[in-house]
C-alpha cells in the first residue's frame, strides 16, 4: 500500500525588530534580496509536495512463493505479512486414479480452495519445542501442499494404522480421492520435479518448511535426515525430503502447527456434492480420460468385467454422473451441498430391467427427485433400499410392525448427528448432541434435570432430546432420581464406544453399517 503525506511549503518568516547592530562591526539586518524572498513566500499561493512511502510487504514477493511459480497459470497466489495464501481447484494436469485396486468409488471433482477457503502457509515458520509426528497424529486432513496446488495427506489413512501406498489405495502418482471426491496425494509428488526442476521443492509442509525430492539441491541424496525426514542444508535452513519408504515426506512438523480434531488447523475444507460410498471388492481402475472441459471418465474393472463412471461438472458446481455397468446405465444428478444444509440433492434415473441402456424412472415416466439416504453405494455396492434403511428420505420414525430388530439410536439418527456432513460421526458430535439436548431441558441451568424439567417439552430441537426424556431412568446411573449433565454425556459416550470398534474416536460408514441388527 502507498502512503502519501501532504506537506505545505509555506515559510513563516518573522522579522525581529532589534538593533541593526548585534554587536560592533556586524549588521544582522536582512539584505534587500532576502527581504523580497520572505515577502514572496508569505504572500504567494501555497505549494503542496507529495512524499510517497513504499510498503515493502506489498512489493517483495515471499521466497516460498517461488515453489508454486511453475503453476502460476492454474493457481492464485497472495500474501500478507504472516501468511502465503494459495488458491486452487485441487485438480492436477496429469491423469488420476489409474492403478488403484482398493477403491471406495470416489472420483475426482474440482474443489473451491479459494477466498477464505484457500491454503494458508506461514511465512515465518517457528521451530516447535516438541515436534509432532505423523505416525501418531494428523490422520485427517492435509499435512502439506504440492507445488501444483494439490493437497498432500498423511500416508497413514484416518484409521491411524493403514499405509495407503501399501494397501493399493493410491494411483501411479501417489494420489486418490477422499469422501468428498477430493483428489489428494499421500506421498511426496516427486514427479513434479520434471516441471519445477530438479533440485527445487516439490511441495511445502503446512508448517512453512519446503519439501524436496529424493536429493538435495546439490544433486546428492541426503545422509543425515532426522526422525521428521528433514535436515538443515548448507544454507542453514531446514527442509524435508521425499523417501521411498515411510514416512515418504515430512514425518511430522519441525515447525509449530495447531492440531485440532486430528488435523492441522486452519486448513481448507473440501466440499462434496454426494455422499461417501463403500469400497468395491474386485475393482481395479484402468483408465482416466477427460474428453472435454469439465467432463471426465474413470474406467475400471470388477473381476475383469469393464465398467465406467462418466461425469460432467457444471459451472454452478452441480454434477451429473452416469454409471455404466453390464446391467445398464444409471444416471444421477447432484447439486452442491449448502454449508450447514447437509448432502447434495439427487435426481436419480436408474435402469429398468428391460431397458439396459436406458434410465430408471418413476412410475409416471418422470425423473425421480429426492435426497440420497447417505452411507450406501452404487448398485455395485448392493446398497439397501429405502424401505430397509431406517434413515430413509422421510427421516426417522417410530417402530412399526414388521420393522424387525430395534436399531441403535446412533444408526437411526446418523444424518442428524453428522453436523459437518462428512459421513463420519466424531466423538465431539455425539457429545455435542447430548449437551444440546440436556441444555434444552435444564431450565434453571444447574446441570441437573429433575422429573419436573424432563416432563416439559424441552427448548432444544436436538435429535437426542426425545431419547434423553424416554431413557432418563437408564441414564440416571446413581438412581437418585436426577439426571446430571455428566450422566447424560457419559451415556452418549458409551453409545458411541459400542459402535466405534476401532477406538479411533470416529464412527466410519462401515462401522455404522456393522452396528445394524439383523
Amino acid at each position: 500500500m502507498n502512503h502519501s503525506l501532504c506537506i505545505p511549503a509555506i515559510l513563516f518568516a518573522t522579522l525581529i525588530a532589534t538593533s541593526t547592530r548585534a554587536h560592533d562591526g556586524h549588521s544582522h539586518a536582512p539584505s534587500p534580496e532576502t527581504q523580497h524572498e520572505i515577502v514572496r513566500l508569505n504572500t504567494g499561493p501555497p505549494r503542496t509536495t507529495l512524499v510517497v512511502q513504499r510498503d515493502e510487504t506489498q512489493l517483495e514477493r515471499p521466497a516460498i512463493a517461488s515453489v508454486f511459480e511453475p503453476f502460476r497459470n492454474k493457481l492464485a497466489i497472495r500474501h500478507d505479512r504472516d501468511h502465503l495464501f494459495v488458491e486452487s481447484n485441487g485438480m492436477p494436469d496429469h491423469s488420476m486414479m489409474v492403478g488403484i485396486t482398493a477403491w471406495q468409488q470416489q472420483v475426482p471433482l474440482p474443489q473451491k480452495y479459494t477466498g477464505n477457503n484457500a491454503w494458508s502457509i506461514p511465512l515465518h515458520p517457528v521451530p516447535a519445542k516438541r515436534p509432532m509426528l505423523t505416525k501418531d497424529n494428523f490422520f485427517r486432513g492435509a499435512i502439506a501442499l504440492a507445488a501444483n496446488g494439490v493437497p498432500i495427506f498423511n500416508p497413514i489413512k484416518n484409521d491411524g494404522k493403514t499405509d495407503t501406498l501399501k494397501a493399493g489405495e493410491l494411483d501411479q502418482w501417489g494420489g486418490h480421492c477422499g469422501r468428498a471426491d477430493d483428489y489428494h496425494y499421500h506421498i511426496a509428488p516427486v514427479h513434479l520435479e520434471k516441471i519445477v526442476g530438479v533440485g527445487n521443492p516439490v511441495a511445502v509442509a503446512l508448517d512453512g518448511y519446503p519439501i524436496y525430492g529424493y536429493n538435495d539441491p546439490n544433486g546428492m541424496p541426503p545422509t543425515d535426515l532426522d526422525h521428521l525426514n528433514g535436515h538443515k542444508g548448507p544454507d542453514g535452513k531446514y527442509h524435508y525430503h521425499a523417501t521411498t519408504t515411510f514416512p515418504y515426506l515430512n514425518g511430522g512438523f519441525y515447525g509449530e502447527v495447531v492440531e485440532r480434531d486430528g488435523q492441522v488447523d486452519p486448513q481448507p475444507r473440501a466440499q462434496g456434492v454426494r455422499p461417501a460410498l463403500r469400497g468395491l471388492k474386485g475393482a481395479k481402475i484402468t483408465g482416466f480420460e477427460q474428453p472435454a472441459q469439465d467432463s471426465y471418465i474413470v474406467r475400471y474393472e470388477v473381476y475383469g468385467k469393464p465398467r465406467s463412471v462418466e461425469y460432467t461438472v457444471a459451472k454452478d458446481g452441480s454434477a451429473t454422473f452416469q454409471f455404466v455397468t453390464p446391467q445398464g446405465t444409471e444416471t444421477e444428478h447432484y447439486t452442491p451441498r449448502q454449508r450447514g444444509g447437509g448432502e447434495g440433492r439427487r435426481d436419480a434415473e436408474p435402469p429398468r430391467r428391460n431397458e439396459p441402456s436406458g434410465q430408471r424412472r418413476g412410475g409416471n415416466g418422470q425423473s425421480r427427485e429426492g435426497r440420497r439416504s447417505g452411507r450406501g453405494g452404487r448398485p455395485d455396492s448392493m446398497r439397501p433400499s429405502a424401505d430397509a434403511n431406517p434413515r430413509n428420505a422421510g427421516g426417522p420414525r417410530g417402530p412399526q410392525p414388521g420393522d424387525g430388530p430395534r436399531q441403535p439410536w446412533i444408526l437411526v439418527h446418523a444424518d442428524e448427528i453428522d453436523l459437518d456432513h462428512n459421513n463420519i460421526i466424531s466423538r465431539d458430535e455425539i457429545v455435542g448432541e447430548a449437551t444440546k439436548a440436556f441444555a434444552g431441558y435444564d431450565t434453571d441451568n444447574d446441570e441437573q434435570l429433575t422429573q419436573s424439567e424432563l416432563s416439559g417439552r424441552g427448548g432444544s430441537r436436538s435429535a437426542m432430546a426425545g431419547f434423553l426424556k424416554g431413557h432418563a431412568k437408564e441414564i440416571d446411573r446413581d438412581n437418585d432420581g436426577i439426571v446430571s449433565k455428566k450422566e447424560a454425556i457419559s451415556n452418549a459416550e458409551r453409545m458411541f464406544q459400542k459402535i466405534d470398534t476401532s477406538g479411533d474416536g470416529e464412527i466410519q460408514p462401515d462401522e455404522l453399517e456393522a452396528s445394524r441388527r439383523k
